[in-house]
């Protein structure tokens, strides 16, 4: 597991969401990021990876977050370098925006 001081924007982006509970609003955001298109399979495949994730036990040393990011980049639906974001601030700033802008007024 990567220490949240050494995150990338990709990383700091899937610990953002819960990725868990709504997959579909993690890869929705993760677009709106501009990490990736949207697309109907890119969502089909981010889902099922999501739902392997959380099936699988991960090595030692290893997250789910980390599983997910590696599957995204072997696929390329994302670039593999992205900048830093340490500690998340950046990308939990942006999910709280993009959460409030999906509220009803």
């Amino acid at each position: 597991m990567i220490l949240p001081r050494y995150w990338d924007r990709l990383t700091a982006t899937l610990h953002a969401v819960d990725l868990h509970r709504s997959p579909e609003e993690a890869w929705r955001f993760l677009v709106y990021q501009g990490f990736t298109e949207d697309s109907a399979e890119g969502l089909r495949f981010f889902e099922d990876v999501v739902r392997q994730s959380r099936e699988m036990d991960h090595p030692t040393g290893s997250s789910p977050v980390g599983f997910i990011a590696t599957e995204l980049m072997q696929e390329r639906l994302v670039e593999p370098r992205h900048p830093r974001d340490p500690d998340g601030r950046s990308s939990n700033r942006a999910f709280r925006l993009w959460k409030r802008r999906a509220l009803p007024a």
